[in-house]
């Protein structure tokens, strides 16, 4: 089997989107690339998470071509790949139905970032991509240009997207945005929330860039702990 080690740690995050409510049911995907090969782990279309094993990951290239796999793999695997072929800064693309950043998604209201853990990793405002019929290279498309440089996107209607240098540091920014839609959603109904200042979100970023970011791409830990 191609990339075991890698297919079981895609396993084991997608668990954990699944136990922390990131999603529900099947909803949702994950990918993670090989930096080595080139080649990328990817969910199998409508996977049913507590059951997921190594086995049912589904690898493919960089053109979505599918190398080694059991079953279809996600429907939204050409937008994962084309997003790791425009960012070779990052190795793993997670897309969620996350409940809060969804929220912001489907009034299309910015939020701000208000929580210093949250400006870590996520650097600045998460931008929203509007609504389009998922699954298709237009939309692929208008992902991967909204995306541009950002650690995250908000789907118009429908959810949110997080990419990030390994599994690890993905799964901490899909909870950094979650935690900062609800912690900004709550602030609102008891005052008047107040935003980071522009340096402050610069330079935290900056240090998770650093420190975190920039020191797992090099050492090529796709996986994490």
């Amino acid at each position: 089997m191609l990339l075991p080690e890698l297919r079981a740690e895609v396993v084991r995050f997608a668990k954990k989107m699944y136990d922390s409510q990131l999603v529900h049911a099947t909803q949702g995907n994950l990918s993670a690339r090989d930096p080595e090969s080139g080649l990328i782990c990817i969910t199998p279309s409508g996977a049913d998470y507590q059951l997921l094993t190594a086995e049912d990951i589904v690898v493919v290239d960089e053109q979505a071509r599918v190398v080694e796999g059991k079953w279809k793999p996600s429907v939204e695997t050409p937008l994962h790949t084309l997003v790791l072929r425009h960012r070779h800064d990052i190795n793993c693309v997670m897309h969620t139905h996350s409940p809060y950043a969804s929220a912001f998604g489907v009034v299309y209201q910015r939020f701000p970032m208000i929580l210093a853990e949250s400006a870590l990793c996520l650097g600045d405002e998460v931008p929203i991509a509007p609504y389009q019929i998922s699954g298709t290279p237009e939309f692929a498309e208008l992902v991967v240009n909204t995306l541009g440089t950002h650690s995250a996107i908000i789907w118009g209607n429908h959810g949110v997207m997080v990419v990030g240098v390994n599994l690890a540091l993905t799964f901490s920014t899909a909870h950094a945005l979650e935690d900062s839609a609800k912690v900004y959603a709550i602030a609102r109904q008891i005052g008047t929330p107040v935003e980071l200042p522009a340096e402050e979100m610069a330079k935290l970023h900056s240090f998770w860039v650093n420190n975190y970011g920039q020191k797992a791409l090099a050492q090529d830990t796709v996986g994490g702990k």
